[in-house]
């Protein structure tokens, strides 16, 4: 009789690869299962619950939670979520390869398997003032190292359909090397679609609706289905997954912040959302599990079944996705919401300071020629924007250089956010990360924005010329290694400040919405440091 580690008895498995529910006992020995189904001997009583293979995140960026590695850890591995794909694109344009080889290092203090993508855009395009510049060079460099695992998503799609040989040159040392390369192209279509697929893109968490999704996959590019804090395209794209190319969609989060993910959960609420939408649900789980791990070759996890990492979580209720217990390697993590991991935090020079520019003043908020005339419009629920007359703006942004201390300010109107009596502004900015405000009143914008400066970046809002509300980022700008709860804590005063005394749109997330307003490859319009930005032609105005 072998001698197992652990054996789960009375259980119903989740068996992803056959998209079916078994009754049974699992068996691990050294962190592999070992066998599945029957009767294994005398173990855990799991008392009816589901075992299921734990969560795999296709596609985020740990910055976007606002936490360092360590910190998000703790955050998701309560959430059964034990492997991410992540992008270190944010930091990266604020700190170049100082933060990428940051992000490895402190990931490799946690039991979260993060498999770290070399960004492809840093910066995203010409358009926006990054704080760094990685060329073909350093990705070629970088493809080599065991510690990076692929090409992050290439955004900066005109240049691949435009043939530049710098673009083209990073794609191909990612497939030299036999890695994977992400996609980002959103309303894709056409004969460009395919030219986009043709230069070597495997994935895209791009797709507004099912339609865009199919089309995708038809041209031969695997779909991830977002549903972040921002982006929440679930309900709409789900559909492309419930017919013939249902084993080529994944599902991911791309970016979720701290609250969300406290309150909420991570993968785990994707999956159950999935199953609310009307998804049965072995194949919610499996597009959270197999799909992916197919998807990126990771033969050795995804699914309960012998030879597989014994990456396990334990559920109650197949509804609500809210696992009891988590296992790493057959090694409980996590407990009744609680990780139970025991990681070091570690301060990093080359992290920290990244906020250089000075101090904004009102003469800097003036409107350009083009800006005069044309604002943008926030969709809620959406990352696309729109132009919009500037008589119909009630608001102005605006987008700080804030890396080298050059000064620029890149100014327009804003439509559909409704800040009243103040402004908002952050230092999180997709993708350049410069200082974003926005605001009803050129003294408080001044105020928000020289409050981050001072504070080495962050979120803050401001009433009356005050500053009411901060929440410090002081890691690039981007995170903080404060326990999630109190960075939670933190971030929810502030959105609650900002809905009930700015009363920004109700319909809109009030501080994260200004993200991605800067994000010079997702149409139509958007604002960056050296002003407003066609993205539909790829040039300014």
């Amino acid at each position: 009789m072998v001698d197992y580690d652990l054996i789960f008895n009375n259980c119903i498995i989740a068996d992803v690869i056959n998209l079916r529910f078994i009754s049974g006992d699992v068996a691990v020995k050294d962190g592999i299962i070992c066998a599945v189904g029957g009767s294994l001997g005398k173990g855990i009583d799991c008392g009816g619950a589901y075992l299921l293979p734990s969560f795999i995140d296709a596609h985020t960026h740990i910055e976007s939670s606002l936490l360092t590695p360590v910190r998000f850890a703790e955050a998701v591995l309560p959430c059964g979520v034990t492997t991410v794909i992540a992008d270190p694109h944010e930091i990266a344009n604020v700190c170049g390869m100082a933060g990428i080889d940051y992000m490895i290092e402190q990931a490799a203090r946690t039991p979260l398997d993060v498999k770290m993508m070399m960004p492809s855009c840093v910066p995203a395009s010409d358009a926006e003032s990054s704080g760094a510049i990685l060329n073909a060079a350093d990705v070629s460099a970088a493809m080599a190292r065991a510690d990076i695992f692929g090409l992050g998503e290439m955004m900066n799609y005109p240049a691949v359909l435009s043939g530049d040989r710098e673009v083209i040159a990073k794609i191909d040392a990612a497939r030299l090397e036999g890695k994977a390369v992400d996609g980002h192209y959103p309303l894709g279509s056409g004969d460009a679609l395919i030219s986009y697929a043709a230069a070597g893109i495997t994935s895209d968490h791009e797709s507004v609706d099912a339609l865009e999704a199919i089309e995708k996959l038809r041209a031969g590019i695997d779909v991830f289905i977002r549903e972040g804090s921002a982006g929440k395209q679930l309900e709409a794209v789900l559909p492309a997954a419930e017919g013939e190319y249902f084993g080529r969609v994944s599902l991911c989060t791309d970016d979720c912040n701290v609250s969300d993910i406290l309150k909420c959960g991570h993968i785990n609420r994707v999956v159950a959302r999935a199953i609310a939408l009307g998804m049965e649900p072995i194949r919610a789980i499996a597009m959270a599990t197999i799909n992916p791990a197919r998807h990126y070759a990771l033969s050795d996890r995804g699914a309960i079944a012998a030879g597989r990492r014994a990456d396990i979580v334990l559920i109650r209720d197949i509804n609500e996705m809210r696992p009891y217990a988590v296992y790493k390697d057959g090694v409980i993590v996590a407990r009744d919401g609680i990780a139970l991991c025991k990681t070091t935090l570690e301060s990093c020079a080359a992290v920290l300071d990244t906020v250089k520019m000075p101090p904004l003043t009102a003469d800097k908020l003036r409107f350009s020629s083009a800006a005069a005339d044309i604002g943008i419009a926030i969709n809620a629920g959406s990352l696309i924007t729109d132009a919009v007359s500037s008589e119909l703006c009630d608001n102005k942004l605006c987008v700080c250089e804030r890396h080298s201390g050059s000064g620029r300010v890149g100014v327009c109107g804003l439509s559909g956010y409704g800040v009243k009596g103040g402004a908002v502004a952050l230092s999180v900015s997709h993708d350049a990360h410069n200082i974003v405000c926005a605001g009803d009143n050129d003294t408080d914008m001044c105020v928000a924005v020289n409050a981050l400066i001072a504070s080495g970046g962050g979120m803050c809002a401001v009433r009356g010329g005050k500053v009411e509300r901060i929440l410090a980022l002081p890691i690039a700008g981007l995170m903080s290694d404060m326990p999630p709860k109190t960075v939670a804590q933190e971030l929810d005063s502030l959105n609650d400040f900002c809905r009930s005394k700015l009363h920004i749109n109700p319909n809109l997330e009030p501080v994260m919405s200004l993200s991605f307003l800067a994000l010079s490859v997702i149409p139509h319009i958007k604002l960056t440091d050296r002003g407003l930005f066609d993205v539909d032609k790829f040039k300014h105005m």
